[in-house]
């Protein structure tokens, strides 16, 4: 009963996924890289248990197609997750996640640990055959990603990276993360973080490159 259960959630989250691309080369690809996910870190029993999962790995395959295009155009290139997730990561109060087949949707993962904030689009790009660079306060000893464990809250702490190393960057993770909250309550110092993370971030793309997504640039443009 828990195989077929876990078959089902994969199939869907497939089906799903599938709608991004009518090429079945790219379908292919992504059916792959699903099956590599469970396989590797047990993406349907995490499913089962916290539903949001599905929603994160959709949210970042959604990312991918939106501004690569094809799953196979990202093989090769050298991408940057600031604030990665990690496997130390502990579950908010609630989560909110805008979606491309949903608007906003919102859950209550269960408390303490929780398997939300691992690394997956790290993994992601792994799988697809890039050249990932995750930074994140958190444990990713593991992985077989390249990571550092960074303070994001720190002026300067990307510092150690090349100037214009990247094909592509992405944050996405740091300002819903309850460590990180509780590190910096006041909102100010919230704001000052986003504009460093957005700062580096332009140093570190390579020309032409392109920022898949960022937090830190969308708080910093809500305040001007």
């Amino acid at each position: 009963m828990i195989t077929w259960l876990n078959g089902d959630n994969l199939n869907q989250l497939i089906g799903k996924l599938a709608q991004l691309w009518d090429d079945p080369q790219e379908v292919s690809l992504l059916t792959r890289m699903i099956r590599v996910l469970d396989d590797q870190y047990g993406l349907s029993g995490k499913i089962t248990k916290e539903p949001g999962v599905e929603e994160i790995v959709t949210q970042m395959v959604w990312r991918l197609a939106n501004a690569v295009g094809k799953l196979s155009d990202i093989q090769g290139k050298k991408v940057l997750d600031i604030a990665c997730g990690s496997n130390t990561s502990k579950a908010p109060a609630s989560i909110h996640i805008h979606m491309p087949f949903r608007k906003i949707i919102s859950g209550r993962p269960s408390r303490g640990y929780t398997t939300l904030f691992e690394p997956w689009f790290c993994r992601i790009l792994t799988v697809l055959g890039a050249d990932p660079v995750g930074v994140d306060f958190g444990d990713l000893d593991p992985e077989v990603f390249t990571h550092y464990r960074v303070d994001l809250g720190k002026v300067g702490a990307l510092d150690f990276l090349p100037d214009h190393s990247f094909d592509a960057i992405q944050d996405s993770r740091l300002f819903g993360s309850p460590e990180f909250t509780a590190q910096f309550p006041n909102p100010q110092d919230r704001l000052r973080v986003a504009r460093e993370i957005s700062r580096q971030e332009r140093r570190l793309l390579k020309t032409g490159g392109i920022i898949i997504h960022s937090d830190a640039q969308e708080m910093v443009d809500k305040i001007k």
